[in-house]
């Protein structure tokens, strides 16, 4: 798989109070590639990722759903530990 950089990447950490990590390589294309998708069980994130999903698709990706048990909380790590092993990309449905 070909892998581009962005630059067009804005962090959720405060990078005053972090080391600044590299960014992941990103694909060149999705044709392929395993995209898990992270629904965090807040309201109408199923249909934001449903249409993430159809767009995804038509681009040749195949798509895998997974869903924590409550928003306010961090996923399972059985749940991280599923998308690592079964995903290229992860795509997670944020709140607001």
């Amino acid at each position: 798989m070909d892998y581009v950089s962005t630059e067009d990447y804005v962090s959720p950490f405060d990078e005053r109070r972090r080391t600044a990590e590299p960014l992941a390589p990103r694909p060149a294309a999705l044709d392929g590639a395993r995209v898990a998708l992270l629904d965090i069980n807040q309201r109408r994130g199923d249909e934001f990722l449903d249409r993430i999903e159809e767009l995804l698709q038509a681009r040749g990706a195949t798509t895998e759903r997974f869903v924590k048990q409550i928003f306010s909380k961090p996923a399972a790590p059985e749940i991280v530990r599923r998308i690592a092993n079964r995903g290229d990309l992860v795509v997670e449905g944020l709140a607001d």
